[in-house]
């Protein structure tokens, strides 16, 4: 059994092109072609093209995917065409799975097992060098209701030779473990319908394509898989799937910069679905299969049309040109479709599409009635979880615009901190009375300014914070608003963000698998609506313009004005008080301690832990008569530090809420991999970085901005006695790294002179706001 494999390509996914080289180069069974239809010239000459197996380039007319497939199904030779994107892998078993199956018949639509995951090709080739097993998933797959529910057994035949000849075994049970595939035929045939409509993956007889003249649409940019994959359905008695997943179809989790051709912007996209269903309906003669792809159809308008279309102001939607033309390209395809598939779904679809059919109408009204009802259905599923949000969505983004309140957010209401708050305390003191101001808390932070003059306190995501969301007139928030934030004309939104960067963010990183699939998108989505961002140097400039794809223009130059207190003339008389509200001996120097968060500390979902590696019974006893240590750990572990056993040596502030006091009050940064000693170094004091796990981090590092090698004013010291030896000698460090200090101050603070607030505050505010 040869096979043709069939990989359509443009110019820019040249490199995963040349990374699913060397995945097929791990195939097991190697009888296969290579046909790669790319119109932009490849040497395949070179020593990165010499493969075990033949590799041809095909040349096509035009630019869609259905041309470049209908070109090289010309030209294959294989007794099987195999459909693999160039961006997708295989399991070293699937060609030879498939293989395995003896016999396979021609009018059989075989199918590798389509797998989806959001993990790069690097987390995919290090699972498969990790295990000798030929058909193991890589660990790491997709989101869990994607996840494999079962496997085969997979045992061997001299295993299965060993069952005896009473043994009862069930055809389906004996068929799973002989071949580990399933098969669906007869009444079974469209079962798993929806996962014969995807090309990828797709095994198909090349004689049976080429004797019925079977094609892809070339008109079709977005779905020229519809046609040819009912007339292959058409063809065959059989839909045959290997019972493990050994097709890994990576997604695309940047659909702004390489979209997928499904992410794509396209303002036609439902008039394109539309027109490749009405093509296919049409060329479908066995009415079984008329009937599943008519079901398959209206589902799909059922679930997904209904929001594309609605046009009222309280429903935030793509909107469909042309509405009219489509609403009579619509009325033709309801035509062709059963009636038992239209009958089959909810009966507010059904009214509307039934009067869709019979004749080109927008019934606007119960298309925005069904998608408020299913927005209030998912309320009352959730209990009434949500219900807060629809308010925001259906009334208070119709209410006025306050113009003289301000709505502020400090690390998603965790505490009143950090930028928002000192923009907060400028207003008060140079503008007193002008503003209403608004702070959002989670439930049970203390230190909010409650009782403050004109400042309201509102729980996040509470009634109250929908209002003020929707009605507020400036905005100020120092992390992302929601994804679901509406911007209204008029208001102004300033991001002050929250540090220097240090590690890679955004469109910096290859790839985001632990946090949502399409952060990426939706961060650019949100960072559209800032109307200013807030930097602290032109390194962040310059790294925010590319890992936010942010306009330059847009940021404020200013530094960060929660650092103001840092150059404070009244510094000194602030540490003191900082000292006492804390319980400090004031004859006592201050040691700060501020690790990073490691992300593989943790014992499950939510339970963090954290062992500290500084030795404090060490720093206490040779220190604890000069100095004292302050705590300040990741707010995920906050709860999880017991330091009982040190006395009156350790003050665990992690839950304090300003850091920045924290720096005024110590005498010495100790920390490691987080971004706070770029604000500490404004002060000018020792910094020094613990960095136990160097080399473990070594994979993180190549993720930094910065060489850690190179850049940093402080030792990079590995145990406690590096540890230990340098706070013994800090004159010394002091002086040993005063010109490196030197350059790294000018690098990121030069702009960090104590007027950061002013100057925010006097380009955001226009001056008739400040009257």
């Amino acid at each position: 059994m040869k096979f043709s494999i069939i990989t359509p390509c443009q110019s820019a996914e040249l490199p995963q092109l040349l990374a699913l080289r060397q995945n097929l180069t791990m195939q097991v069974n190697q009888d296969f072609e290579w046909l790669i239809a790319l119109n932009t010239p490849l040497d395949l000459t070179t020593p990165d093209w010499q493969t075990a197996f033949p590799v041809h380039q095909i040349t096509f007319t035009g630019q869609t995917l259905g041309a470049a497939r209908n070109a090289a199904i010309q030209v294959a030779t294989g007794d099987w065409l195999v459909f693999i994107d160039s961006d997708d892998y295989l399991t070293p078993n699937a060609l030879a799975e498939l293989a395995a199956i003896d016999p396979l018949p021609a009018d059989t639509l075989a199918d590798l097992y389509q797998f989806p995951t959001y993990e790069p090709h690097t987390s995919f080739v290090a699972s498969q060098d990790q295990t000798n097993v030929p058909d193991s998933l890589p660990k790491w797959g997709g989101a869990k209701r994607r996840q494999p529910k079962n496997h085969a057994l997979n045992l061997e035949t001299v295993v299965l030779g060993q069952l005896t000849p009473t043994t009862t075994v069930a055809p389906a049970a004996l068929n799973w473990l002989e071949h580990k595939f399933t098969r669906n035929a007869g009444v079974n045939r469209w079962e798993q319908f929806n996962r014969q409509l995807k090309i990828t993956g797709k095994v198909i007889n090349r004689q049976l394509v080429q004797d019925n003249q079977l094609s892809f649409d070339e008109t079709n940019a977005l779905y020229p898989d519809y046609t040819f994959l009912t007339q292959v359905m058409a063809r065959t008695t059989a839909y045959v799937r290997l019972a493990n997943p050994t097709y890994i179809r990576v997604k695309h989790n940047d659909p702004v910069n390489q979209p997928s051709v499904h992410q794509l912007d396209v303002p036609d996209r439902w008039q394109q679905r539309v027109a490749a269903w009405q093509n296919s309906l049409v060329a479908i003669t066995d009415p079984d299969l008329h009937l599943a792809f008519s079901r398959y159809c209206l589902y799909r308008l059922h679930r997904f049309l209904y929001m594309a279309l609605a046009t009222s102001e309280t429903v935030d939607s793509a909107t469909i040109v042309d509405i009219p033309n489509f609403m009579t390209q619509l009325h033709q395809f309801l035509q062709l479709v059963d009636d038992e598939a239209l009958g089959e779904i909810s009966m507010l679809s059904r009214h509307i599409l039934t009067r869709i059919r019979r004749q080109p109408v927008y019934p606007r009204h119960a298309i925005n009635r069904i998608v408020h009802l299913r927005q209030l259905g998912r309320v009352i599923k959730h209990r009434g979880r949500g219900i807060t949000r629809l308010a925001y969505t259906w009334w208070f983004t119709k209410l006025p615009i306050k113009s003289k309140t301000i709505l502020y957010e400090s690390f998603l209401g965790r505490n009143f901190s950090d930028s928002p708050k000192a923009v907060y305390n400028y207003l008060q003191a140079h503008y007193p009375g002008q503003f209403k101001h608004v702070w959002i808390s989670n439930p049970g932070v203390t230190g909010m300014p409650k009782g403050q003059p004109h400042t309201t306190v509102v729980k996040r995501f509470g009634w109250r914070y929908m209002y003020y969301l929707a009605t507020s007139k400036f905005q100020v928030i120092n992390m992302r608003q929601p994804k679901w934030f509406v911007k209204r004309p008029g208001t102004k939104f300033l991001a002050t963000w929250h540090g220097t960067p240090l590690k890679h963010l955004v469109f910096d990183m290859d790839n985001v698998a632990s946090a949502n699939p399409l952060y990426k998108q939706i961060f650019f989505q949100q960072s559209r609506q800032w109307d200013y961002l807030v930097t602290a140097n032109q390194f962040s400039v310059d790294v925010f313009e590319h890992a936010f794809m942010y306009p330059v223009a847009k940021m404020l130059k200013s530094g960060y004005p929660r650092n103001d207190i840092l150059s404070a003339p009244n510094r000194d008389d602030r540490a003191r008080q900082i000292k006492e509200k804390l319980g400090i001996p004031l004859d006592k120097k201050i040691i700060l301690y501020a690790p990073t968060w490691r992300d593989d500390d943790y014992y499950g979902v939510g339970d963090y832990k954290f062992t500290l590696k500084l030795d404090i019974n060490r720093l206490k006893r040779e220190l604890g008569d000069e100095y004292v240590l302050v705590l300040r750990t990741h707010y995920f572990i906050t709860e999880h530090l017991d330091t009982t056993g040190f006395g009156d040596f350790v003050y665990n502030e992690s839950s304090y809420d300003d850091i920045a006091e924290l720096y005024l009050i110590s005498d010495v940064l100790i920390t490691d991999y987080s971004s706070v000693f770029f604000d500490y170094a404004i002060l000018k004091r020792p910094i020094l970085y613990f960095v136990y796990d160097y080399e473990k981090y070594g994979s993180v590092l190549r993720g930094f901005y910065l060489d850690m090698e190179k850049d940093l004013p402080g030792p990079l010291l590995k145990t406690n006695d590096d540890v230990l030896n340098a706070l013994h000698h800090l004159p010394q460090v002091t002086q040993d790294y005063a010109a490196a200090y030197a350059k790294f101050s000018q690098r990121f603070n030069a702009w960090e002179d104590g007027h950061a607030s002013q100057r925010v505050v006097e380009t955001f505010f226009n001056e008739s706001d400040l009257k």
